[in-house]
């Protein structure tokens, strides 16, 4: 019985993998992959609270990507000063479920350079800019 395929991976499969991986490892240094503890912290619960971020995500208030055998919560979804969700995650989350995109190619979304914005900028330095980066993510997602 074979435990694993021995068929070889392709160069750009591996140089994709490779890349991916490194796009999370980019979002979690700059940004923090909070845990549900971190998350009901944040928004002013006991770090007991773990119920918290579960029923955000489930309900499209936030959003969380599951990494490993748990979900992990991007950081620059939340106002940090404020103890708050970013007004635009709601019905960023919305529009991107309505157009079949998954958290997971959301979050990659807002942390790579878009042509929408001036210079390339990222989608997530424009997250108090709201209407602008509906309008980006709805072109965006409605194009694919």
């Amino acid at each position: 019985m074979k435990l694993f395929d021995t068929a070889p991976v392709s160069p750009q499969l591996a140089r994709s993998l490779q890349a991916c991986t490194n796009a999370w490892k980019r979002i979690e240094s700059e940004f923090g992959l909070l845990s549900s503890g971190q998350v009901a912290e944040l928004l002013g619960r006991s770090a007991e609270n773990r119920n918290l971020a579960s029923k955000k995500r489930r309900a499209g208030k936030i959003l969380g990507v599951a990494r490993g055998n748990t979900y992990r919560y991007p950081g620059f979804q939340f106002d940090r000063d404020r103890g708050t969700v970013r007004r635009v995650i709601e019905p960023l989350i919305a529009l991107a479920g309505e157009n079949g995109w998954p958290p997971e190619d959301v979050v990659l979304w807002l942390c790579a350079p878009s042509t929408y914005f001036h210079e390339a900028d990222r989608p997530v330095d424009h997250l108090e800019e709201p209407e602008r980066l509906l309008a980006a993510a709805q072109d965006q997602f409605e194009a694919d």
